[in-house]
């Protein structure tokens, strides 16, 4: 039996439900409070340049949202590239894209570093996300990495991704993104590699929304 739904929230989530509602012959509609859709995945433009607002990629084990991609048709359209990783601060841009440059870092001390990939190791391998929602991330990654190390490395890398809204989000969160990552390099590739779309995100809801 048909029903009229509507969905508050244009960002992927929404989309998607609203993609498999329809497909279910249901009546939906869509609520954006924004002039655009895609919630956290939208983009900015200046001038000619558009990019993403908060920082977005795909990985190889990113089985349904490559899905998605490909069922709107852009699946051929993406690019795949080795991960290197820096990190920029107090002025300056650092790689870390191996273990030697990690231990090189200068902003953390070697007792922070080793906080920190013990953080990472222990999320890897908790199994009850459930009872992450109950604690704030900033809570939970001070009690496990230190004060320091939330500040120099947690801190900006959450408010890139997040925005102020990381004070309000749970461990959950940084949970299923190490989560994903520890997937993706247990994939059985060889490099661990990162996807995008040509356009980026901005292309992927344009078509998202003519899809619909």
């Amino acid at each position: 039996m048909s029903k009229n739904i509507a969905i508050i929230g244009s960002g992927f989530l929404g989309l998607t439900l609203a993609l498999r509602l329809a497909e279910s012959g249901n009546r939906v509609t869509v609520y954006e409070s924004a002039p655009e859709i895609g919630g956290l995945a939208s983009a900015w433009q200046i001038g000619d340049v558009v990019w993403d607002k908060h920082y977005h990629v795909t990985l190889l084990s990113d089985s349904f949202t490559k899905k998605i991609v490909e069922e709107i048709g852009l699946g051929d359209e993406f690019e795949w590239v080795e991960t290197k990783t820096g990190f920029y601060s107090g002025g300056k841009l650092f790689s870390m894209s191996n273990s030697l440059e990690f231990l090189r870092f200068p902003p953390l001390d070697l007792i922070s570093k080793f906080r920190l990939g013990a953080t990472i190791f222990y999320a890897s391998r908790v199994k009850d996300w459930k009872a992450l929602e109950k604690i704030s991330v900033e809570d939970w990654l001070t009690k496990l990495s230190g004060k320091k190390t939330f500040e120099k490395m947690w801190k900006p890398l959450l408010k890139a991704k997040l925005g102020l809204a990381y004070r309000e989000t749970s461990a959950a969160f940084i949970w299923a993104t190490i989560q994903r990552m520890y997937a993706a390099r247990n994939s059985g590739l060889k490099k661990e590699m990162f996807g995008y779309v040509r356009g980026g995100y901005a292309r992927v809801l344009e078509r998202f929304g003519e899809y619909l």
